[in-house]
């Protein structure tokens, strides 16, 4: 039986990249797949649907469009969402509308699903901008292992972001796994629930997709108060659901406390950093702040007080630390050293459990 593709692209306000997104989706035309194509218009001011909706009515080839319109502007969690619900292939494929694939992308994909038919997910390499790699695969890894794949997304070695990863549509659905509608960064949440539910992934070298930083998009303009406080909100709010779904521990061999905690506190600091430069509601940073004590008593739990001392650092008055360039860029490989450090007690704690 053939296999079936669903490729995801919420459109809205692309006007100077949607043509390229869409041309690219009509290139891959010589997969040995069912290809279908969703276009979710999410309500923009542009020309990004007239260009689409012409590109469309002049094509004549194997793969399928259609087009799904929204009510009104709903962000691109909710596209993403909608495009979901109305799928149909064996797998899923997110495409940004401001980004491409590559020439041959889908074909690369299916050769390798030929030989590993029961893999759960394949990812391959990106490009940011035209030749700036975002990962660093060099040869074809298969993870069998559900602890260790997990915790490779937890420590970033997998990136987190939904495209570039073709994806078995039935995983998505019976784990009733979506994105967070309303949130900025909500690839964040989204990975985090599907890693915990993968059970292999195919990591290739051959690179899929091109990010195209868009100066215009909402999470690279600059920073307003009305800005700073969507962005602070995403993170807390991403912070207080996945301290609430802590890892199940019974279905990996390796402790995560560590890896678990780090994830979310990377996020809260870079929410302390936003706010070191820019002015938030009160409201806003009343709920960061009720976010870091929470990680920060849950890592006491855990008994891991190294990671409370990184968490320390975001609270009142160390994170006046934050203002300074050289912590700024310095914290990550602090992050780094005391996850390497707060590994050495593993064996102290029982690891059947997070």
């Amino acid at each position: 039986m053939m296999i079936s593709i669903s490729i995801i692209i919420p459109v809205y306000n692309v006007e100077a990249y949607v043509k390229r997104c869409i041309e690219s989706v009509m290139m891959q035309e010589q997969a040995t797949a069912k290809v279908e194509c969703i276009i979710v218009d999410d309500c923009g001011q542009d020309r990004s649907m007239d260009i689409v909706q012409q590109l469309i009515s002049d094509y004549d080839g194997p793969i399928s469009f259609s087009i799904l319109q929204h009510e009104k502007n709903r962000g691109i969690s909710a596209a993403r969402n909608s495009g979901l619900k109305e799928a149909a292939g064996d797998y899923v494929l997110f495409v940004d509308s401001d980004d491409y694939l590559m020439p041959g992308s889908i074909q690369y994909f299916l050769d390798h699903l030929k030989l590993y038919p029961e893999v759960d997910m394949l990812m391959g390499n990106a490009y940011r901008g035209k030749d700036v790699l975002i990962h660093h695969i060099d040869n074809p890894r298969l993870i069998l292992d559900r602890g260790d794949l997990f915790r490779q997304m937890l420590i970033h070695h997998i990136n987190a972001y939904a495209w570039a990863k073709l994806i078995r549509r039935d995983v998505l659905e019976k784990n009733q796994i979506k994105f967070e509608e309303g949130l900025l960064y909500e690839d964040i949440l989204w990975a985090y629930q599907l890693f915990s539910c993968l059970s292999t992934i195919l990591l290739l070298p051959m690179v899929v997709y091109n990010y195209e930083y868009n100066p215009e998009s909402i999470v690279a303009t600059t920073f307003t108060k009305e800005k700073a406080d969507r962005v602070i909100s995403s993170y807390t709010i991403s912070a207080n659901l996945l301290l609430d779904t802590p890892p199940d521990g019974a279905l990996y061999k390796q402790n995560l406390a560590v890896d678990y905690l780090l994830y979310i506190c990377g996020f809260l600091m870079r929410g302390v950093d936003i706010m070191s430069r820019c002015e938030v509601s009160d409201e806003v940073s009343h709920s960061l702040q009720r976010a870091k004590f929470r990680l920060l008593f849950r890592s006491l739990r855990y008994g891991r007080p190294l990671v409370s001392c990184l968490v320390l650092l975001q609270c009142h008055p160390f994170g006046i630390l934050q203002r300074f360039r050289f912590f700024r860029q310095n914290y990550y490989k602090l992050e780094r050293g005391i996850g390497k450090l707060a590994h050495l007690t593993d064996f102290l704690h029982n690891k059947n459990r997070v």
